[in-house]
């Protein structure tokens, strides 16, 4: 019998599978499954920040694959493009990851 960690990790195989969510995307010279998520970004901008914008992307990844999760204000190349790491949380697995532009 599964316990509810076991459904839990079968459940991140599925949303970062890039045949059913994810997609590939280059972080750093290496090509992870993530899963980006405007929507919440602008949610995230309206409640937590007064509607200022934070971000240009907010992404999922699992931290299984990511490894040690980036700090606020690490540099990071996204799909070459070179960017800031504005927020990172953790959660059952799972980083939510804010970039901004590196300026």
């Amino acid at each position: 019998m599964l316990n509810f960690k076991d459904i839990l990790r079968s459940d991140l195989k599925v949303f970062f599978n890039p045949a059913e969510f994810s997609e590939p995307h280059e972080i750093n010279g290496r090509t992870l499954n993530v899963v980006i998520d405007n929507d919440r970004l602008m949610q995230r901008s309206k409640k937590e920040f007064d509607g200022i914008s934070i971000g240009e992307i907010l992404y999922y990844v699992a931290a299984e694959e990511y490894g040690e999760p980036p700090g606020v204000d690490e540099v990071q190349i996204f799909d070459r493009k070179k960017m800031q790491v504005f927020d990172v949380r953790a959660d059952a697995g799972v980083y939510e990851i804010i970039l901004r532009r590196n300026e």
